[in-house]
């Protein structure tokens, strides 16, 4: 080849080289934004599957006055209570916001609930099976 053939050749090369270069930049550009959108993408679908998975939050019911004072306590209804959910004294108490040893006093009449605990009392009955078990689990308290 001639000198002339070999140069023309090189030039030829380099301004495709260019024109390539300046139709694939704007190309590059979209497609970096696309991947970041993407990602973006990827984490929020992330968050919802884990929020998704995880079960509702049971919903404490609130208590008035007018329920406490109706309520009926004596130690035979609250260790039947809790042996109908299953629970032993140490889960019973952790549950309503007071020590295990508080419930035995309780259960054998020696002493009632105070005010607190029995709002906590009242809306555990008032609760299903399932939400007291998923509270227990949780490591949750009714009292807050």
């Amino acid at each position: 080849m001639s000198t002339y053939n070999i140069v023309f050749k090189q030039e030829v090369i380099r301004l495709a080289k260019h024109e390539i270069k300046k139709a694939i930049t704007p190309l590059l550009a979209t497609i970096r934004r696309q991947r970041q959108d993407i990602a973006k993408l990827k984490q929020e679908n992330a968050s919802i599957k884990q929020q998704i998975a995880r079960p509702a939050e049971p919903v404490v019911p609130g208590v008035s006055d007018k329920e406490l004072k109706k309520a009926r306590f004596s130690g035979k209804l609250i260790r039947k209570f809790r042996t109908k959910l299953g629970l032993s004294r140490e889960q019973f108490g952790k549950l309503i916001g007071v020590t295990g040893y508080a419930v035995i006093p309780w259960e054998s009449n020696e002493s009632r609930p105070r005010t607190a605990t029995m709002k906590a009392l009242v809306a555990l009955r008032k609760m299903g099976k399932r939400e007291i078990k998923a509270m227990v689990k949780a490591g949750k308290t009714v009292v807050g």
